[in-house]
């Protein structure tokens, strides 16, 4: 089964937010599911969908 990825600018469209609140947010660690793709970043969208599913909040509980 193949995964499927957000861009930086489809995950931004998806939630709603600028392109630039995506990068600092995923670079805080508040939206998971980051990938590194040589010099660009992806999102797994089973995970992002999981964690909106979820009420989108951190989950300390890892810390």
């Amino acid at each position: 089964m193949e995964k499927e990825f957000f861009t930086v600018r489809s995950l931004a469209m998806y939630l709603d937010i600028s392109e630039q609140n995506c990068y600092v947010l995923s670079r805080q660690g508040v939206i998971p599911g980051r990938v590194k793709v040589g010099k660009s970043i992806r999102f797994n969208k089973a995970v992002v969908v999981e964690w909106l599913k979820n009420g989108g909040a951190n989950d300390d509980s890892k810390d």
